[in-house]
């Protein structure tokens, strides 16, 4: 029954994950060797058989959107070099995720496919206020079960006694703001178990304003999609 139970609630946030904001996969496709951009390559993710992409500028410069959130594999590719798969690329609402991609040239008429795997850092260089939690690293975590510990271990973040709220910064719990799916959510803590959990992204300053004037920080959660789960269950 607990088991069925967990399952529902997976499959109920899943569902709230689809009318989540979307982000945005950009980045730079250059020549390995010479550094130069590579004009008109193709850059593209396959979602359900259907592919969403871009071709790369005269700068090299490319741009997938919109895309909900999840994990993606880029591939790139143009006559003349060998093709690349970068797995495990992580999207997240109201983001940007960068990926530069360097392609080798190759004589061969059909290369094989080079594979690479996008591992991204928790802090995010353009936004260093903002910790990242992924979905890897919550699975791995002990404290995967209930979700809300693993953000009070966040540096400048504190959990407070009673395992709900958390202070960041040394502000009041009141001043921090949750947001799940775009939505505020009305219990003031993440109430999601982590399976169903997409990923976590904590501000403990420069909050963007779209979030209004607060003394805290903010902590947007944003659920699986139906194609994450889907491909979990393969």
């Amino acid at each position: 029954m607990k088991k069925l139970t967990n399952l529902l609630l997976v499959f109920l946030f899943v569902s709230n994950g689809v009318f989540a904001q979307t982000g945005t996969i950009k980045g730079i496709v250059k020549d390995k060797e010479t550094g130069d951009p590579i004009w008109n390559a193709s850059v593209y993710v396959e979602i359900g058989g259907n592919l969403i992409g871009d071709a790369a500028d005269f700068d090299g410069k490319y741009t997938i959107k919109p895309l909900n959130s999840g994990k993606y594999m880029v591939i790139t590719k143009i006559q003349g070099y060998a093709p690349v798969k970068t797995q495990n690329v992580e999207v997240t609402s109201d983001k940007i995720t960068y990926v530069n991609v360097d392609l080798e040239a190759t004589a061969e008429l059909l290369p094989e496919f080079k594979v690479e795997v996008f591992e991204e850092d928790l802090i995010i260089i353009d936004e260093p206020t903002v910790k990242m939690i992924s979905p890897e690293l919550i699975s791995r975590d002990p404290n995967k079960h209930n979700p809300i510990n693993i953000v009070g271990n966040l540096p400048e973040v504190t959990l407070a006694p009673n395992g709900r709220d958390v202070y960041v910064r040394g502000s009041r719990p009141e001043a921090t703001q949750f947001i799940t799916d775009g939505m505020k959510s009305i219990t003031g803590d993440i109430g999601i178990p982590g399976q169903a959990i997409g990923s976590i992204k904590v501000y403990t300053g420069g909050v963007p304003a779209k979030y209004g004037d607060l003394t805290g920080g903010v902590i947007v959660v944003e659920t699986k999609s139906y194609f994450d789960l889907a491909q979990e269950f393969k």
